[in-house]
């Protein structure tokens, strides 16, 4: 049986082996993450039948941690690489409940036999009644009388408007009765950035940075949101900037 895998790996030639061993099996492989909030944000993309995470990966949270967080909203099973058998860190792991171990350097034969022990071992751990209940790529809004899914990657933007914020597709706007700050607790998705009081943007649809303004791409239009000058860097530092002399 294939299915539909996530890796979390910093090193990108272990990465790509891991994607071809996996392809190699019939498996889909949707992509890899490098760190922890990429893992997070990748998962919430992808939405993976199967996680194989690397316990040690770059940045301050390790893979432990990521599932962690991943699984604040959403479960499937998962595999840990490791080449630190040490009791602490399996102690650590454990904790998030994962379908198997592979011990680095791991062979072929041994993920074919742990991706269906993996998927087994979770389908009798777990509830699937109360498991992943919620859907996470989207979220309903309230239009006129009915409630209308809109995807979380569709959304450019969430303005401030008095005591409203307008949701705002390529397409259509919602306004809703809230404020930022209570919209913004209640939607924490990766990619999106409070860039001010106003608004909230969603990341994918950045094109462009212009001194304090930044620049959405709506089809053949950029629409520029103003952020203040204090709050610069700290945007940047949301993206991969290339730095030069």
């Amino acid at each position: 049986m294939s299915y539909r895998i996530m890796t979390i790996e910093d090193d990108l030639l272990i990465a790509a082996d891991l994607r071809m061993k996996l392809t190699g099996l019939g498996h889909e492989v949707l992509g890899n993450a490098r760190n922890h909030d990429e893992a997070v944000e990748l998962t919430h993309q992808t939405q993976p039948e199967i996680i194989i995470a690397d316990i040690m990966i770059e940045g301050d949270k390790d893979g432990i941690a990521a599932i962690s967080s991943i699984y604040e909203s959403y479960r499937c099973p998962v595999i840990y690489l490791t080449a630190n058998s040490e009791n602490i860190t399996v102690k650590r792991a454990l904790q998030t409940h994962p379908a198997a171990f592979l011990i680095k350097p791991f062979k072929i034969s041994e993920f074919a036999i742990n991706i269906d022990l993996a998927v087994q071992n979770f389908q009798q751990s777990v509830d699937f009644d109360v498991v992943n209940h919620k859907i996470t790529d989207a979220i309903f809004l309230p239009d006129q009388n009915t409630y209308v899914r809109v995807l979380k990657k569709d959304i450019l933007f969430v303005k401030a408007d008095g005591s409203y914020v307008d949701v705002v597709t390529e397409n259509k706007s919602y306004q809703l009765a809230s404020n930022l700050k209570n919209f913004h607790k209640q939607f924490q998705v990766p990619h999106f950035i409070r860039v001010s009081r106003s608004y909230l943007i969603n990341g994918n649809f950045v094109c462009r940075i212009n001194g304090n303004i930044i620049y959405l791409q709506s089809g053949q239009k950029e629409i520029p949101i103003v952020f203040s000058k204090e709050k610069r860097q700290e945007i940047l530092d949301r993206f991969e900037v290339l730095k030069t002399k």
